[in-house]
């Protein structure tokens, strides 16, 4: 799954293209599946990972929540429409087969994720903003599978991340600079599409 970053940066770009007016409640609900583990409860998962049927139904998580707050809650839809697409994307295509030939892949990929931050911050020159955003009051529910406790003791790790530095490693192991930026915009795009998509159906 992309990492913390990587779902802050989603949700930003995704509150800016559709015009999101509580952006800082959105993105902090663009984080909030990440703020527990395990995750299968927060990422709504079925399936199995073992016969390749894994999924997420985010679907069913929206359905649920929604009469709850709309910012928020489709802020943590469009973090589990990215990691289906990571799912599709990345771990069934390839990564779960390397990862069991090879275990030392599970560390090196998130030795790539810590690489990617710094880098990552100055592509989109993103850190000021997204700090602001984790300092904010947005408004943060709570949920079933993620209390509003758990969101909040998350956002010291997500500030971390902007504080980051560049290290002495110069590339990456297992992903490519590339790949990631692909992965962002199209999660980005796909979020976009299924903000519009629930809108359409209010």
């Amino acid at each position: 799954m992309g990492s913390r970053l990587m779902h802050l940066i989603i949700a930003y770009k995704i509150a800016e293209r559709c015009k999101i007016t509580d952006r800082d409640s959105f993105v902090l609900g663009g984080l909030a599946p990440d703020a527990v583990s395990p995750k299968d409860l927060s990422h709504y998962y079925e399936g199995h990972i073992r016969d390749n049927s894994r999924r997420i139904n985010g679907r069913g998580f929206l359905h649920k929540y929604s009469s709850m707050y709309q910012p928020y809650i489709l802020g943590y839809y469009t973090h589990l429409v990215a990691d289906q697409l990571w799912l599709s994307g990345f771990y069934f295509p390839w990564l779960k087969k390397r990862m069991e030939s090879d275990p030392s892949i599970h560390t090196l990929y998130h030795e790539d994720f810590r690489m990617l931050n710094p880098w990552l911050i100055d592509y989109y020159d993103i850190r000021d903003v997204l700090v602001e955003v984790l300092e904010s009051e947005g408004r943060i529910e709570d949920l079933e599978e993620v209390a509003s406790g758990d969101v909040i003791d998350f956002l010291p790790a997500a500030l971390e991340d902007l504080r980051q530095q560049s290290g002495g490693k110069k590339r990456l192991d297992v992903f490519s600079f590339e790949q990631i930026i692909g992965y962002i915009e199209t999660s980005v795009d796909k979020g976009a599409q299924a903000i519009q998509e629930v809108g359409r159906h209010q």
